[in-house]
């Protein structure tokens, strides 16, 4: 029995190996205020992050852990892990200015440890001065309302997810974004189903189902592989709504 034990334990760790992810420290200059301070960056992950259940908001790993939004500890600057490093010099003053305004409720050595949703009320202003496209937004507004999820806190996840809902629709009308309706009726259909539209988030998903992703941005074997992935996500879509239906 002991060595049973011993095996489901081992094999329990291999399964767990992977499907790990890990981060590693460095040290980050804030582009702002100057300040140094300890962040985590990413160390490894694997092709199934694109498996994990947030799939179904169209979000995804790094965006669903709490490290990959940093926050400095001084001026407050925050952004995406891959956004901190620099900000045009003609946007420092503007920046300085709104993060001046910032009260954290507490004040936590590790950026972590501040709540995931604060950190994205920072970010989110931040950005605005930055200024960013409907691609971004539609996107931020979706990990905004994974983590007001998280945090139960039902109604300003609603509140974000019908917002990346617009930002979703704006893109369907830009030629810039033409050939990725497919891509971008998976998410109109995530956003509706996360907000309670059942019925609008399976014709969606029948719209996206009658596409073919493409984008000359990207190598061929990308899109390819993006739409193959899409096709698979529609037919686990629809299935799980259909499910819960059925509950």
């Amino acid at each position: 029995m002991k060595r049973i034990i011993l095996l489901l334990s081992v094999i329990s760790l291999l399964t767990l190996n992977l499907n790990a992810t890990t981060w590693f420290s460095a040290t980050h200059t804030c582009p702002v205020c100057k300040h140094q301070h300890k962040y985590k960056e990413i160390g490894s992950y694997g092709s199934y992050i694109y498996q994990w259940s947030s799939k179904f908001q169209y979000v995804f790993w790094p965006l669903i852990d709490s490290q990959s939004v940093y926050l400095c500890p001084k001026c407050h600057f925050t952004t995406y892990m891959w956004d901190f490093d620099t900000v045009p010099e003609n946007k420092v003053d503007s920046l300085t200015n709104y993060l001046s305004t910032v009260k954290l409720e507490k004040e936590n050595e590790f950026y972590f440890n501040i709540p995931m949703t604060t950190r994205l009320e920072i970010a989110e202003n931040v950005y605005k001065i930055l200024g960013k496209d409907n691609q971004f937004w539609c996107k931020f507004y979706r990990v905004q309302g994974y983590h007001y999820d998280q945090e139960k806190d039902v109604e300003k996840a609603k509140e974000s997810r019908l917002k990346s809902l617009e930002y979703a629709k704006l893109m369907l009308s830009d030629t810039s974004y033409a050939g990725q309706e497919k891509e971008i009726f998976v998410i109109m259909a995530a956003m509706y189903n996360f907000v309670g539209q059942k019925d609008s988030a399976l014709i969606y998903l029948d719209k996206a189902e009658s596409t073919t992703y493409e984008n000359k941005k990207l190598k061929e074997e990308n899109t390819k592989g993006l739409d193959e992935y899409l096709t698979g996500l529609i037919k686990q879509y629809r299935e799980l709504i259909r499910k819960e239906d059925k509950e």
